[in-house]
């Protein structure tokens, strides 16, 4: 189920976090008044569902529908995911991933809180002083009108604004789901966005509502409470798992593996730079070919991959004539529909993530799902 996935999924990515780059954060929590406080939990995402323990101390039992009820009941019981506990002296070292933003620390009444961001460069050792202040219980509803006014499931991520400077940081610190259509989670003082959605049909099981545009909405420290009203959840475009599973069905995908020793198969593409892009690999006989699949919502893609090939591709460039690098960018959302598009989409990247620097080698931009299905990509990135 969806629901169970959302949970599975939001361990997942903790899990493999600590399998990519990392590095450790010093800092310190303190009260309003700058004393110490010692056993504040300090994490990058935290959940308002409670932990994965019932209150007589055993685990939840996901696959029991009661008990999967049972836990995504628990609004507003703040649990952090991978979390490090302060020191008697109120210090602490956390162990972060190269897109974490923010840490997000509680005391352990989890009555006060704070969230600082993290400096972007490594080279910046100063210690973190996370000052605590009171937090505020928000809460909200959603309603739906577009499938009969029927929701099984939402969920729930706060998150911070966008920060242009910073645009392949993770923005999500708190996740919350509800077979109520509620949320509740606790938040310090700031300014926030809440990205939902939401399962009308509880036997498929798929996300089919969102609330778009995802809200804005600002904390403040002189209430303990906000209710940011009713929420409206309208048609979510298909994700691209159902995509798949559609193409999958029809027998439009082929796994890649099942390629191997076949001729490449041709790409879809709806404009192109550096290549005559609606010949394909025609253009290209002779040449060590590798074909670079990566697209506007893979962080790691523009974070590392892209940047290593763009490196090779400019160092070994007396090689030229051997070899060349074609990135294939996948759109999943259909709304990229030009080079000039995605020329605008990458600026921030180029300012300020790559230097400058732009895509050397040619570019096929497709936005829909052809190649995908020709291929038989498992992911990006």
């Amino acid at each position: 189920m969806r629901r169970l996935f959302a949970l599975v999924a939001l361990l997942s990515v903790c899990a493999q976090v600590a399998l990519t780059q990392q590095r450790s954060i010093l800092g310190t929590v303190v009260d309003s008044e700058g004393k110490a406080v010692a056993h504040a939990s300090v994490a990058t995402l935290w959940r308002a569902n409670g932990n994965m323990k019932k209150p007589d101390g055993t685990p939840f039992d996901l696959q029991d529908e009661a008990q999967l009820r049972e836990y995504w009941g628990r609004l507003g019981q703040m649990e952090p995911i991978n979390a490090t506990e302060t020191r008697g002296d109120g210090t602490f070292s956390a162990s972060i991933s190269w897109r974490d933003r923010a840490l997000f620390a509680m005391n352990a009444e989890r009555t006060h809180g704070c969230i600082c961001e993290i400096p972007e460069s490594s080279d910046d050792v100063s210690p973190l002083v996370m000052r605590l202040t009171r937090l505020v219980t928000v809460t909200g509803e959603f309603q739906t009108s577009v499938k009969g006014d029927a929701v099984d499931w939402t969920h729930s991520y706060v998150e911070l604004p966008a920060d242009v400077t910073r645009p392949l940081a993770n923005n999500r610190m708190i996740s919350c789901g509800s077979f109520d259509r509620r949320f509740e989670v606790r938040l310090p003082p700031g300014a926030y966005r809440l990205d939902a959605y939401g399962v009308s049909d509880s036997a498929a099981d798929i996300i089919d509502l969102r609330v778009h545009p995802a809200p804005r909405f600002s904390v403040k420290g002189s209430t303990a409470k906000l209710d940011i009203g009713k929420l409206d959840l309208s048609t979510a475009p298909p994700s691209r798992a159902v995509l798949e599973g559609e193409a999958k069905k029809t027998n439009r995908w082929r796994d890649f593996t099942e390629h191997y020793g076949e001729v490449a198969p041709d790409w879809h593409s709806v404009d192109g730079r550096g290549i005559d892009h609606q010949r394909n690999l025609n253009s290209l006989q002779g040449k060590w070919v590798l074909l670079d699949f990566w697209g506007m919502s893979c962080a790691p893609c523009l974070g590392r991959n892209l940047p290593k090939m763009m490196e090779f591709y400019e160092r070994n460039s007396n090689d030229r004539e051997k070899f060349e690098i074609i990135g294939i960018c996948i759109d999943f959302s259909g709304e990229i529909g030009s080079m000039s598009q995605l020329d605008r989409a990458l600026l921030p990247i180029e300012t300020n993530v790559w230097n400058g620097k732009k895509i050397p080698f040619p570019i096929v931009l497709d936005n829909t799902l052809k190649t995908w299905e020709r291929y038989g990509i498992p992911g990006l990135g």
